[in-house]
């Protein structure tokens, strides 16, 4: 899950889209419709810039190297040229911080040549879409089309535990968000100490109030991995939700010397603050 959405989830000043992406136990039914593009089309800014995250203006180089990819993607006859426009507008869009843009010309990739891997690209960048959607509908949407994807590669290899651990938090948007929490015990029964599903698990405890569970799982991680920065502050922060102050001190501390994330960095200052 991508640091912003992590990090919105317990920050005071951007609590609310990530809120909306973690239930307690449901969330409201809504109709949802997926988008799709056609080969031929170029992907509207207007369409897509909801995710994109910082919304900032590109500079006018950087308009004018994506104009050119993209007059080369629309005006390209050749299959295997369309692909490689498209995968560069891909990349360069992922290097801007606009995943939804991205996530939109790898899907035509995937559609031009159906890969494992092209597959995999297209759901990932859907999901990193997903994590900084504004808003629940934003959510919802960009949800599905990870969703979808990453069911097209568990078709091609049903053991790829990570593509089912992040399939798993996309239902947390859906009219089925137990159906997510039930593919991550998935995982956890197939890989006790699969770090992605405990961190996703230790998440959803979080958002239920469940602190005693999130510790747990994120004390695990730590074990695993101790150079986890994000396990770290979540550890921090369900102790801090259960009056261990000088546990949650501490790693709020080395929090602020390890990590370079300005929003973890801002969390964990604005926790330790809180907690003198």
């Amino acid at each position: 899950m991508k640091k912003s959405m992590v990090v919105a989830l317990v920050s005071a000043g951007a609590l609310t889209g990530a809120l909306y992406r973690l239930p307690k136990v449901i969330v409201d039914d809504e109709a949802k419709q997926s988008r799709g593009i056609t080969l031929n089309q170029s992907v509207p800014d207007s369409a897509i810039g909801s995710a994109d995250h910082p919304v900032v203006p590109l500079s006018a180089e950087q308009a004018a190297i994506v104009d050119r990819l993209r007059t080369a993607y629309l005006t390209s006859a050749d299959k295997e040229k369309k692909g490689r426009f498209a995968d560069s507008l891909a990349v360069a869009f992922a290097r801007l911080g606009k995943p939804d843009s991205a996530a939109r010309y790898w899907e035509v990739v995937a559609t031009l040549e159906p890969t494992e891997a092209n597959l995999l690209q297209t759901a990932n960048g859907y999901y990193d879409a997903f994590g900084f959607a504004a808003d629940a509908g934003r959510a919802t949407q960009l949800g599905e089309k990870a969703r979808g994807y990453y069911q097209k590669v568990l078709a091609i290899r049903p053991d790829f535990l990570e593509a089912k651990a992040k399939m798993a938090m996309t239902y947390v948007t859906s009219d089925n968000p137990m159906q997510g929490i039930a593919l991550l015990r998935e995982v956890i029964a197939e890989d006790p100490d699969y770090e992605l599903a405990l961190f996703n698990l230790g998440l959803l405890s979080i958002r239920s109030g469940q602190y005693d569970k999130a510790i747990e799982r994120f004390e695990r991680i730590i074990e695993l991995n101790p150079d986890n920065g994000q396990a770290q502050f979540y550890l921090g922060v369900s102790y801090a939700e259960t009056g261990r102050k000088q546990e949650a001190k501490r790693l709020f501390t080395l929090v602020k010397q390890r990590e370079t994330d300005p929003a973890i960095l801002a969390s964990a200052t604005e926790y330790l603050q809180k907690l003198d």
